[in-house]
């Protein structure tokens, strides 16, 4: 699951390509420009991702302003745990009072928490700012904190949708995938596929080259249903309900009936980061091949798929969706997100280059040369495909704390993931059932936390 996380947390390439400076200058100097001149410290996690995402379109759409950038250089706040984080990060606001500061999604929530933001909604509110133009998941992530207030707005956002082979349907007779489908009813469609005899090996109902495991799999439903193994607050195991029982049950019934293809494509270690080849990836991308009926992606698939057109027919719709409310996927992110400090000494200003940059001649200049999805609910209007709707048909669950927030240690994985693994396969197997697996998760789980979990003062 951990190469599943790592692909959440990518790093979102909003503005493009080294070439895109040009033709984002050029688009956006076309239009009317804010008033100048005026000044600006910026604050940013890193330079080189500053330089590289988002300093052509900030330069070309203010001119004339006086921007000081104010990097937050070797203060890695991704290494911390929250309060080490949130102590270092006061530590540079007081240092180097920035008026508005580039963030990742990471520390948006405990930082906003924090009182480390100012509030966006009373500009919004003075300048008669319309929020219903934005994805209603990029607004929703923004409220997710404990005030529900707008203290920042994300340019982009990325999240999966269900992509389908429509050829592959018609051949076996099978109808095709509906809008906002659940887990179980695309396990079932998938299933279907397993039933027919003709079945070419190496084909499958459903496959996603991220999942490495059943478990991965499990996880990735029970996200969809805004759910979590384990109670990241409280530090206790949450696995024994019967909606755990549903979710473990369907999909150990799905690769006992070898509906579902897991990756086995091989990873190389240098460093400690991991590593796959393009050969693997190529190897492993069975949906694009014409060997997978469904699979699930990011707007990069499509992006693919349009490039280099497959020699199949396919669609995309919004989903899998959560049973209990069909606008929620298992995953929805906005990378970077604009915020004003409380210490800005200039908001106004900051709030200006806020309102300017997710305007709508910004937002179509990134349709005409971007890649990845403006937060701004017209970019398929603009970009005149509607391909790209489902993106904005769906949003995700409010964020349980992160891995720098969270009580529960990072050495608790590895031996749970171990002893995962072994419930799964002997569950697949037959050999126990689901009850019996979850029983000695939930017990065998609950020890490894009281051993690893510090004790609250």
């Amino acid at each position: 699951m951990n190469e599943i996380r790592n692909r959440a947390r990518q790093t979102l390439l909003w503005a493009v390509t080294v070439a895109a400076p040009a033709v984002l200058l050029s688009g956006c100097q076309s239009e009317n420009k804010p008033e100048a001149p005026k000044e600006l410290v910026l604050g940013v996690i890193d330079e080189d991702i500053y330089n590289y995402q988002f300093r052509a379109i900030i330069e070309g759409r203010f001119p004339d302003w006086k921007i000081t950038l104010a990097p937050m250089g070797d203060r890695k706040l991704y290494e911390m745990r929250g309060g080490e984080a949130i102590k270092v990060f006061n530590e540079y606001l007081e240092l180097n009072q920035p008026d508005l500061f580039i963030m990742t999604s990471l520390m948006y929530q405990p930082l906003a928490d924090a009182g480390a933001f100012r509030d966006l909604g009373q500009w919004v509110s003075r300048d008669a700012m319309d929020l219903n133009v934005f994805s209603p998941g990029m607004i929703e992530q923004m409220k997710d904190n404990e005030e529900g207030k707008l203290f920042g707005l994300s340019p982009s956002f990325r999240t999966s949708v269900l992509y389908y082979n429509k050829t592959m349907f018609r051949s076996y007779g099978i109808e095709e995938p509906q809008e906002r489908m659940t887990w179980s009813e695309v396990l079932s469609l998938s299933d279907r596929f397993t039933q027919d005899a003709s079945l070419e090996e190496g084909s499958y109902g459903f496959y996603e080259p991220y999942i490495r495991s059943p478990f991965d799999l499990v996880q990735v439903v029970a996200q969809t249903e805004g759910l979590s193994f384990v109670d990241t607050r409280n530090g206790g195991m949450t696995m024994q309900s019967e909606e755990w029982k549903r979710m473990w049950r369907m999909v150990a019934d799905s690769y006992r009936r070898g509906s579902l293809g897991l990756n086995g494509r091989k990873q190389k270690v240098v460093d400690g980061v991991t590593y796959v080849g393009k050969e693997e990836q190529e190897a492993s991308d069975l949906f694009y091949k014409g060997k997978v009926a469904m699979t699930y992606g990011q707007v990069d698939l499509m992006q693919k798929l349009k490039a280099k057109p497959p020699s199949f027919e396919w669609g995309v719709l919004p989903g899998p969706v959560s049973e209990r409310d069909p606008e929620r996927t298992w995953w929805f992110n906005s990378d970077y997100i604009f915020v004003v400090p409380t210490v800005a000494s200039r908001p106004e200003s900051a709030w200006n280059a806020i309102r300017e940059l997710h305007s709508e001649p910004v937002g179509k200049v990134y349709a005409s040369a971007g890649t990845d999805l403006s937060s701004l609910k017209d970019y398929p209007k603009w970009k005149n495909d509607l391909d790209y709707e489902p993106f904005y048909q769906q949003k995700g669950w409010p964020k349980p704390p992160n891995f720098l927030t969270s009580v529960i240690p990072t050495e608790f994985y590895q031996p749970f993931n171990k002893l995962v693994s072994e419930q799964m396969e002997a569950t697949i197997s037959n050999q126990i059932t689901t009850e019996e697996a979850l029983e000695a998760l939930q017990q065998e789980g609950q020890k490894l936390l009281d051993g690893s979990v510090p004790a609250s003062k």
